[in-house]
Parts: C-alpha cells; sequence; structure tokens
C-alpha cells in the first residue's frame, strides 16, 4: 500500500521577489506618467507666453492700422526695441501686458515711394534674446 503524506499547505500571499518585481514595474510606470506631466505642463507655458507675445504684437500692429493716416506714417514711427513697461512716452502707449511676461518690441516701418506701398513689421522679443520670438509683417497701400 502506498501511503499518500500530505504535505502542508503553503501559506497565502506573495514572495518577497514578487513584491521587488511589482514595485519596479510600477516606480517604472509612475517616472514615465510623470515625466510626461512635466513635459506637458512646460509646453503649455511656452505655449501661453508665445501667445502673450502674439497678443502684444497685434495691439501694436492695430495701433498701426487704426491710426489716423497711416499711410503717410502719422500716428506711429519706427520704434527700436525697447521693453513694453517702457512705452509709456511712445505713440505705441496704448500697448499692454497683462500676463507676467516681460518682452522687448521693435517696429519697423519701411516705405516704399516706387511701389506707394508701406511695409511695417512688428517684432516681439524675450529680454535675453537676439533673434524675435514672434514677427508680424503687414504691408500697406497708400492708393
Amino acid at each position: 500500500m502506498i501511503a499518500i503524506v500530505a504535505r502542508p499547505r503553503r501559506e497565502r500571499g506573495f514572495t518577497f521577489m514578487e513584491l521587488l518585481i511589482a514595485l519596479s514595474l510600477f516606480s517604472a510606470v509612475s517616472l514615465f506618467i510623470l515625466q510626461s506631466f512635466i513635459n506637458g505642463m512646460a509646453h503649455a507655458g511656452r505655449a501661453n507666453e508665445r501667445a502673450a507675445a502674439t497678443t502684444l504684437a497685434l495691439q501694436v500692429m492695430e495701433q498701426i492700422r487704426a491710426s489716423v493716416n497711416p499711410y503717410t506714417m502719422v500716428g506711429f514711427t519706427d520704434l527700436a526695441r525697447t521693453p513694453v513697461a517702457g512705452l509709456g512716452g511712445t505713440v505705441y502707449a496704448g500697448v499692454v501686458n497683462p500676463t507676467p511676461h516681460a518682452f522687448d518690441i521693435a517696429v519697423d516701418v519701411t516705405h516704399n515711394d516706387a511701389l506707394t506701398l508701406t511695409t511695417v513689421t512688428v517684432q516681439v522679443f524675450r529680454p535675453a534674446d537676439t533673434s524675435p520670438y514672434v514677427s508680424l509683417t503687414t504691408v500697406l497701400d497708400d492708393q
């Protein structure tokens, strides 16, 4: 006769190795999700800054278009690179920056007598950058 020896029942639960593997997988997935979230927040911040710079450029462009007689350059002129806060004494004094971002604005007005056209370029810079962050150009025809 063959005797069947009953083995003691294993305790239920996870082994230490299984717990280590599960925690490692959880931490890897968590780090990936956290990094994606941080990148998304940084991208949203840059998008907000670009939207603020574009709004400032549009404000200046609208002042130029709404001037009394933009074709003979009444009401607007060239503007060297100037911080937005320093626009108070210029013809662009109505430009406001409601955002916490600091910007410089430059306006280049070029009149072409042969074609009776005026080209206006508005550039918005970050204070530390040498290349424009946002640049808008329009052509005004005086005929």
